[in-house]
């Protein structure tokens, strides 16, 4: 019996990946470690039940033996004891490599949602449509209730890792996939080309006219608040170039040059 039962351990315990290699959110990689630390979860899972059930039935015939009227010698009982310290020894070991992919599976969750957190704010800096407010409002939705499952125990770990994955392989699709609403239609990219008009024609620029100017550039109207956004941020941006002002009684919005006797002062 401690024969068989000690064929049931292995030689060793497998060397486990690092922490940080695990976090890797390249997807094909994080794809195939996924699917290789589930296996060796649900691997370890079922070798730690076997091993159980080897020092119970252990347990269970050295106490029949010494109940038994038959009882063996101490020499046969110390190897029964013997195999039972083995199996509890190696059984230790695997709880705590279990233990190990465990904890490496929360750090990759970690590292995968705020991969999701990033992408999802490159996503709120897009110009808003309906389109893109829908999908970041659900994906946000989606990965509360995800981590909310998980923390509560409805959502078993590889489970959550791989719905998140999902999640932000739908984000970074969305982003690779759609070149018109990068990071040129961006604030940013806005408020260089009010300044590059501010700078090619000199003259005060209202909220008006940026209108014209971006939606002339990025081939699709603009609104005022995406307008009067690109004014600020290029006065903010930029302020040894423009200024932005408001004026008159309806205080009215312009973005001015700043000319060099004022950066001066």
């Amino acid at each position: 019996m401690a024969g068989a039962a000690m064929s049931l351990v292995p030689q060793t315990v497998g060397v486990f990946r690092s922490a940080a290699e695990l976090g890797s959110h390249e997807p094909a990689q994080l794809r195939r470690t996924v699917e290789e630390l589930e296996a060796r979860i649900a691997s370890q899972d079922t070798l730690v039940e076997q091993q159980l059930q080897c020092i119970h039935q252990l347990e269970q015939k050295l106490e029949r033996y010494k109940s038994s009227s038959q009882s063996p010698k101490g020499p046969q009982n110390l190897e029964l004891l013997a195999a039972i310290s083995d199996l509890k020894e190696d059984n230790k070991r695997l709880e705590d490599a279990l233990e190990h992919l465990k904890t490496n599976f929360e750090y990759i969750f970690i590292e995968q949602l705020n991969h999701l957190e990033e992408g999802l704010a490159i996503l709120a800096q897009l110009p808003a449509t309906s389109e893109l407010k829908s999908l970041y409002t659900r994906i946000k939705k989606q990965s509360k209730a995800i981590e909310r499952a998980r923390q509560q125990g409805h959502l078993a770990p590889e489970a959550a890792l791989q719905q998140v994955w999902d999640l932000q392989n739908e984000v970074v699709s969305v982003l690779l996939n759609r070149p018109l609403l990068t990071f040129t239609r961006s604030g940013g990219y806005r408020a260089g080309v009010l300044l590059a008009a501010l700078k090619r024609d000199g003259r005060p620029i209202s909220t008006s006219e940026a209108i014209r100017i971006i939606s002339e550039v990025e081939g699709k109207p603009v609104d005022r608040t995406q307008a009067l956004r690109a004014m600020r941020w290029a006065a903010s941006i930029h302020p040894d170039q423009a200024k932005f002002e408001t004026r008159g009684a309806r205080r009215k919005a312009w973005l001015c040059k700043i000319h060099i006797k004022e950066v001066i002062q």
